[in-house]
């Protein structure tokens, strides 16, 4: 007896230490002498049932309730092994059983099978039952924060989880409970103190330091997403889930090697990972990499990766072939949680729009704003305080400022930058790809330098009091940051492609007085109408773009303040139509390149080429770029007048006075 009773310990020890095989063996070997021992057959039931084995579990557990073992633990453990294999109604039945159905334990269990079965009111009931029994029950007040959650109950389910706090202050599973639910309810600034909390009290969980970065993203502050990103992955570098987020950080943040290299890691870590796949793909066909993303599917299909995200990559490769139809019926059947329902929508919206089915890119259009606006991105922002702005600005862009302007002697070294401006969707893209491919140009693609300079000089009324010191030091600043992110080679002329630097004309007039404008311009209401159709991150400015009728006030705002800048400051401006781009390419650019004092090189009319050499392309239009140039998206609105009907008016006088029609 005590050569078994030693057996048993040594199989006990080793459960302890997590050695699942030896106490597996050793528990065999003592039921091999007593084969109905109940306390041996209920071990060998969690030995296996912590192995995974959910099945020999299960039959241990029956086993040991039918050899004199009929307790709670022994039915508790059975109904949970039988739940793990599916079969909830007959973990119910267990449950259910007159004899222990009154116990704590098993409605605890028994509200967890409802919670199984999609019977979450059910399992609320359960809950509320067990927490007016015994108000200090913290699994109780926890589970129930659950349940209601799954059931939407939001307010309620915080409400329980603060209960549950207040049991177990330093609980990191109740603060991870809680800041989950604080995201669900929009209150991203409260769910990131709460995940802080999370990671405070429990140092080496990396969930959630995941979950606070995430919400970063989810609140466009990249950047700050990255350092609890990178912990996380250092105490966990095999959840796949944390380098996507890292990839997404990065991809935000435009730093596409450290992005690709992240969701590499992700699909390495779990090859199965189809989001990983999904935001790897995506990088690929914006950067018109789509031999890779041909390989990549290929790959995905290699290693078992299926569903929405795969799907939706097949949809991309096929409009790149042209095959649209086949894309569309493709991207309507995607149903996955992993994919952005703005992207899916967009693609539907732009496939549509292709075939001429109108009405199905309209409501796939109004549908991807709709989905925007309600993201937590969409929903921070101020949608009016851009337009506003304008006008504040405006108000103070007088002839009486610009007359009390401090002389300041003109600076010609470094040379004047070129700006290239416009309404967003104006052509821009297809216009500094052209540039680009000219021998003595360096073109910047939207980066941000004039913002970062217009933050040094602080309010705007501060131009008309900066002298020559100020001056030269701002330029400085501009070119130092030029040098830091694209420096230019010797002698080449510097263009400053922003189309909303059109705002920045007195910055641009004051530092660069003899700087050349390039306006690219398009019909009024193709331009608004196509801002409409992007997936734009929903910020301050690009709000503006979720609706029609506001997207066309954003553009009477814009262009009212051009005119005024137009009328005070002595700017040098060419203009540039869209339509006459698409229509004479060469004879377009041609008095550009003359405005721009460059000779004239044909070979920049191969923007196809210059644009697969420039790879990646941070504007909506990368794909366009890459095609031949095409007239059809000219006079696109006048199949969306009915949408636009509340736009048009608006546009209206614009329209007449660029010379556009809205006939």
């Amino acid at each position: 007896m005590n050569a078994l009773n030693d057996r048993f310990k040594a199989a006990y020890d080793a459960l302890v230490r997590g050695d699942l095989g030896s106490a597996l063996a050793q528990g065999q070997a003592v039921l091999k002498a007593q084969p109905r021992n109940p306390a041996v057959l209920q071990f060998l039931g969690v030995v296996c049932a912590q192995a995974g084995d959910a099945a020999r579990g299960a039959d241990y557990f029956r086993q040991a309730i039918a050899h004199g073992g009929d307790t709670i633990d022994n039915r508790v453990n059975l109904a949970k092994a039988l739940l793990a294999l599916g079969r909830a109604d007959e973990a119910a039945a267990l449950c259910d059983d007159p004899k222990v159905r009154d116990h704590a334990d098993m409605q605890r269990l028994r509200a967890e099978i409802f919670k199984a079965q999609g019977q979450s009111g059910e399992a609320v009931w359960v809950y509320e039952g067990l927490t007016a029994a015994n108000p200090q029950d913290f699994e109780a007040w926890n589970n129930l924060g659950n349940a209601r959650l799954a059931q939407g109950d939001l307010e309620n389910a915080l409400i329980a989880f603060q209960q549950a706090r207040a049991l177990r202050p330093q609980s990191p599973l109740v603060h991870l409970n809680m800041g989950r639910t604080l995201l669900a309810l929009d209150r991203h600034q409260d769910a990131c103190f709460v995940f802080e909390e999370a990671h405070k009290l429990d140092p080496r969980d990396p969930i959630p330091l995941l979950e606070l970065g995430r919400t970063f993203c989810s609140l466009d502050h990249a950047e700050a997403a990255l350092p609890p990103l990178g912990t996380a992955a250092r105490l966990n570098p095999q959840d796949p889930e944390i380098f996507l987020a890292i990839g997404i950080a990065f991809t935000d943040l435009a730093n596409l090697s450290q992005a690709e290299q992240a969701y590499r890691f992700a699909i390495k870590a779990r090859p199965g990972f189809g989001p990983a796949w999904l935001n790897l793909g995506i990088l690929l066909e914006r950067d018109n990499r789509i031999e890779e993303l041909d390989q990549l599917i290929a790959d995905a299909d290699a290693a078992g990766a299926r569903g929405g995200e795969i799907d939706y990559l097949r949809a991309l490769s096929l409009r790149r072939q042209g095959r649209l139809d086949e894309a569309l019926d493709l991207a309507r059947a995607i149903d996955s949680d992993a994919i952005d329902r703005t992207m899916v929508e967009q693609f539907i919206g732009e496939a549509a729009d292709r075939l001429g089915r109108t009405d199905e890119a309209a409501a796939a259009f109004a549908e991807m704003n709709r989905a925007a606006a309600l993201s937590p991105l969409g929903q921070s922002v101020d949608r009016g305080a851009y337009q506003r702005d304008i006008e504040r600005i405006e108000a103070l862009t007088t002839p009486e400022f610009f007359a009390r302007w401090a002389d300041a002697p003109p600076i010609d070294q470094p040379p004047a930058p070129a700006f290239l401006v416009g309404f967003p969707r104006s052509g821009t893209t297809l216009l500094d790809t052209i540039l680009m491919g000219h021998s003595r140009t360096h073109v910047l693609e939207e980066v941000p330098i004039l913002d970062k300079v217009a933050a040094e000089l602080g309010d705007f009324t501060r131009l008309a009091e900066i002298g020559p010191e100020e001056i030269a030091r701002l330029r400085a600043l501009y070119f130092a940051e030029l040098d830091k992110v694209s420096p230019p080679p010797a002698g080449a002329l510097v263009i400053d492609k922003n189309p909303l630097s059109m705002l920045r004309v007195p910055l641009i007039h004051r530092l660069f007085p003899d700087a050349r404008i390039i306006l690219a311009m398009r019909h009024p209401a193709d331009v608004v109408l196509s801002c409409y159709m992007q997936n734009f991150k929903p910020t301050e400015a690009m709000s503006s773009f979720l609706d029609l009728t506001n997207a066309s006030r954003t553009y009477d705002r814009i262009f009212r303040y051009w005119e005024t800048c137009r009328a005070i400051f002595p700017i040098r401006v060419e203009t540039i139509r869209y339509e006459d781009l698409v229509a004479d390419t060469e004879g377009a650019v041609r008095p550009i390149v003359d405005f721009l004092g460059l000779d004239w090189e044909g070979q920049a009319l191969d923007h196809q080429r210059t644009a697969i050499e420039r790879g990646h392309i941070r504007t909506p239009s990368y794909a366009q770029v890459t095609e031949k140039v095409y007239a059809r998206a000219s006079g696109r609105w006048t199949r969306y007048r009915e949408p636009m009907k509340y736009a048009l008016p608006v546009l209206a006088p614009w329209a007449e006075r660029y010379g556009y029609s809205l006939e």
